[in-house]
């Protein structure tokens, strides 16, 4: 009977989350660099040419699975992600929100605050997509030629009515909100009773 009480009170724990339609729901595992595709190594090292060793992980979320190599480098934490076949999707860098223009900070604050009763940011990523050889381009000689520049915020919303909830939102360059999932937090795959 104990046990019937926790996974009810799971469930309902649940409920919230399982009300929205676009949820992000990821898990990632740490892979060797000899299990990713060929070409998400070449891409990586080219564009990157003083990276030592990445980490290497794979993520599974609802709709297939992605590569993504994490590094470190000058003083940013870098997240380059790469599709199942190895082709280059995005690369954010981990940033400070005092870093971010103030008109552009502007944005993004209004778009909270009209938004939610209360928020707190848990993580800025500038994002950058675009064509594989635009975007190596773009790192590995600084031509900016066609790319698109996004933010990635992670963040808590306390929405007027009170819920609480986690938050991935992508908005523009310029700070004007695109669109956003709610993000489901997976402390273990299997839950034991």
């Amino acid at each position: 009977m104990h046990n019937v009480r926790k996974l009810i009170l799971v469930f309902v724990c649940l409920i919230p989350v399982l009300g929205f339609s676009q949820e992000k729901i990821e898990r990632e595992k740490r892979v060797d660099e000899k299990e990713v595709p060929k070409a998400a190594i070449e891409w990586l090292y080219d564009a990157f040419e003083e990276i030592k060793k990445p980490k290497w992980y794979q993520e599974f979320f609802e709709s297939g699975y992605s590569f993504e190599a994490k590094f470190f480098k000058d003083g940013r934490y870098f997240s380059v992600e790469f599709d199942s076949l190895g082709i280059i999707q995005d690369v954010e860098i981990e940033m400070p929100l005092d870093e971010i223009l103030p008109e552009v900070q502007k944005n993004l604050t209004a778009y909270w605050e009209e938004t939610y009763s209360d928020f707190k940011l848990i993580k800025i990523q500038r994002q950058y997509s675009g064509d594989p050889d635009d975007l190596e381009d773009f790192f590995d000689e600084n031509e900016v030629e066609n790319i698109l520049e996004r933010y990635e915020i992670e963040y808590i919303g306390k929405e007027k009515d009170g819920v609480e909830q986690i938050w991935e939102a992508t908005f523009d360059a310029q700070g004007k909100f695109i669109s956003k999932r709610v993000v489901v937090v997976r402390i273990m795959d299997n839950l034991i009773f």
